[in-house]
Parts: structure tokens; C-alpha cells; sequence
């Protein structure tokens, strides 16, 4: 029995995107919102999987079967039907309360909710690592990802004068078709705020890119970092851009503690490699989900009642699901 990735069809990539992960040639994952999470979880996942489990991709959700889709391609009053086994990929979303499984990209967020799985978010396609040639050098300072998500403390050009005139760092953002390319850069910063909050609903994909690129890491306070990555050990962490200064002109400075970092790292990327996240999908697909849907088949109307019932709530789908 096929697992269907459920997409609606205006959220999968171009046709010539998609003749292009046919033919074993990542193409780079652009765009935003609901489009940009579908194809990287869903898309993407059916793509490297889909050779080795039996996967379906569809834009129509199945009236019966096991259907994995994002938690936001769910309505706000959707419930699986009895006939269907929903996992619901969170995402940057909120899990949804219609769909026997969540998956969460959070391993913080995953141990608050009990009976939800921890899935790590892909690396990023077609990654450059740092360019050995550049040695001690640390002269770039370079953020992946969306300004949004930057700490606009250091997305100011204030701070950029003042990294290059006490360092000689420069800062750059870089833009979408850029996220790959660690090759010129020395430095990544992933700093989203200085407010200390935790981000649950928030992947540690720029930590697991740096670690894979050779390139130390410096982040915020995110629970994905922590919960991933031991600060000052594979990665430091600031809280202040006179911090983020500060751990900066440790890196410069300190070629043996930067050094040491990138070492620890390479380590924990073995773990968040992209064979190392087949893996990982694979098992979902072929033990977990199957396990899981078989438990649910073999529970009564009254207890699938109850499951519906109590709101989706956590703890009371642990002991469902294991009892």
C-alpha cells in the first residue's frame, strides 16, 4: 500500500523543476510561504525517497490510505476521515489537531509534545563547503536566509561599518539563489532576535548547513540550535551584537578555538546529512507510519472517539497509541 505525499497543485515546483529532481539534479529550493515549505518538505521528500518506498505524490487528498501533507494544506475544521491515516508535517506552522501524527521539525518542540516525532529539516540542496584555500582566513561574516529573520540589530549597516572597521569582517545577506554557496565565506550568522525566546516551531537548518559547509556557526538563543548543537563546543552563541562582536574576534583571533568548532561539527553533520535524512525519512515510511496506522486500525470506535475528542491533545495520543 502506497504512502501519498498530498500537494495541492498550485505548491509543486515548475515542470522543468520537477524534471529536474527526476533526473537526479537538485534544483535550487526557491520561493516563500506555503509553496517554499511544500516543496521543501513534501517535494523534496518524495523525490529522494521515492526509488527506494513505495510513495505516491498527489494533488487531491485520498479519501482512504495514509496520506503525509503539511499541516497547513489541512482546512481549520479538517478531521481524517475513517478510512484515512493523516501524518501532518508542522513545518513552520502549528501541528493540526485533524491528523493522527505530527511531525515537527524541533526536537525542543517534539519533547513538549509527547507521541509527536522529531524529523530534521533537509540540508540544503547542492551545498558548496568553505573553500579550503582561504585557511585561518576570517574575513566574511555571511546570514542565510530570510532578512525577516534576521536580528535587525545586525541587518543594520551601522553594525556592518563597524564589523568591518574593528574586524575587517564584512557582513553580507545573502540572497535565496545564494543559500548554497559557503565557498568565500568564513563566518555564518543566525541570529532571528536578542529577546532570548526560543523559537519551538523553528528547524535548525542553518546549523546543520554550517556544519556540513566547514564553517563555524554564530546563533541566537533558537531551542533547535541547543537541542541539535552544544553551544561552545560546535557552535557559540550571542546575545548582543556587542556579543556577536565579541565571539566574532574570537574566531579571528583564536584559530585554534575556530578550528576546533568546525572539527566538532563535521562530527554532528554526519547526522544531518542528506543520506543521513533518507535515512531517516525512510524509516518513517516503512516502520513508524506503518506501526502507528496499524495501531490506530486496531483501536475501538469508542477509543478513536475518545482520541478525536480530547482536541488531538498530546499526551493523551501517547498513551492512545501505546497502550
Amino acid at each position: 500500500m502506497p504512502i501519498f505525499f498530498y500537494i495541492p497543485a498550485q505548491y509543486l515546483p515548475s515542470a522543468e523543476r520537477q524534471a529536474s529532481w527526476t533526473s537526479g539534479q537538485i534544483p535550487e529550493l526557491l520561493g516563500d510561504g506555503k509553496a517554499a515549505s511544500a516543496q521543501s518538505w513534501l517535494y523534496q521528500t518524495w523525490a529522494e525517497i521515492r526509488n527506494s518506498c513505495d510513495v505516491e505524490l498527489v494533488t487531491e487528498i485520498p479519501r482512504e490510505g495514509v496520506v503525509v501533507t503539511l499541516s497547513n494544506h489541512l482546512h481549520q475544521g479538517f478531521r481524517a476521515g475513517t478510512a484515512q491515516f493523516v501524518v501532518a508535517v508542522a513545518a513552520d506552522f502549528l501541528p493540526h489537531p485533524g491528523a493522527q501524527v505530527q511531525i515537527l521539525q524541533n526536537p525542543a518542540h517534539a519533547r513538549r509534545l509527547p507521541g509527536t516525532h522529531f524529523v530534521p529539516h533537509w540540508p540544503q540542496p547542492n551545498l558548496i563547503a568553505r573553500d579550503p584555500s582561504r585557511g585561518r582566513a576570517v574575513e566574511t561574516a555571511a546570514f542565510f536566509g530570510d532578512p525577516n529573520n534576521l536580528a535587525r540589530e545586525i541587518a543594520d549597516s551601522a553594525f556592518h561599518q563597524l564589523l568591518l572597521s574593528e574586524l575587517g569582517v564584512r557582513f553580507e545577506i545573502r540572497e535565496a539563489g545564494r543559500w548554497h554557496d559557503f565557498s568565500k565565506v568564513d563566518v555564518a550568522v543566525a541570529i532571528r532576535d536578542f529577546s532570548r525566546a526560543r523559537h519551538l516551531g523553528k528547524p535548525a537548518t542553518k546549523l546543520y548547513n554550517a556544519w556540513l559547509a566547514g564553517v563555524p556557526l554564530i546563533g541566537g538563543s533558537d531551542s533547535a540550535f541547543s537541542a541539535e548543537g552544544t553551544p561552545g563546543t560546535d557552535y557559540l552563541v550571542a546575545r548582543s551584537p556587542g556579543e556577536l562582536l565579541r565571539q566574532i574576534r574570537k574566531l579571528k583571533e583564536t584559530p585554534a578555538k575556530r578550528q576546533a568548532i568546525i572539527a566538532a561539527g563535521a562530527l554532528r553533520a554526519r547526522a544531518r546529512s542528506r543520506d543521513a535524512v533518507r535515512k531517516i525519512w525512510l524509516d518513517i515510511c516503512q516502520a513508524v507510519i506503518p506501526s502507528r496506522f496499524s495501531a490506530w486500525k486496531k483501536l475501538s470506535p469508542v477509543r478513536r472517539s475518545l482520541f478525536w475528542q480530547s482536541g488531538r491533545g498530546a499526551c493523551f495520543l501517547d498513551r492512545t497509541f501505546r497502550s
